[in-house]
């Protein structure tokens, strides 16, 4: 039988002690029509400005961001989409984009650790 006095982890605290990976991808969705300011020539001189970025092969002009929360070999994961940034520098930095992403990554991340200690407890509860 199963030891049923096992105490449950802070699986939060251990999310917290997470090692965070910031990664870019590829945004699916165009440019064009994506901006909605209200003012129409603001929003074509944007695009124009993001398509103008992307062809010179810069990245952080129009991508998705991807903020990974790791620990072992479990993980959570935020992505925000339709990003555009000078660079990674400026992603961190601008607002609470970043720390928000890191939050809900260790949240999943949390809900991965405490999935799996629940499938050990519950494989142990069968022997």
């Amino acid at each position: 039988m199963g030891d049923h006095n096992v105490t449950t982890p802070d699986f939060a605290a251990l999310a917290a002690r997470a090692e965070i990976q910031l990664e870019i991808e590829e945004e699916d969705t165009p440019v064009r029509g994506a901006l909605a300011s209200g003012d129409d020539a603001e929003d074509k001189a944007c695009e124009d400005e993001i398509l103008a970025r992307l062809e010179r092969g810069d990245s952080w002009a129009w991508c998705m961001v991807k903020v990974s929360a790791r620990f072992d070999e479990f993980e959570g994961v935020s992505y925000l989409g339709c990003c555009s940034y000078r660079d990674e520098k400026e992603f961190r930095q601008s607002g609470d984009n970043f720390d928000d992403m890191v939050k809900e990554a260790r949240g999943e991340l949390a809900k991965e650790l405490e999935r799996a200690w629940v499938k050990v407890q519950l494989w142990n509860a069968d022997r």
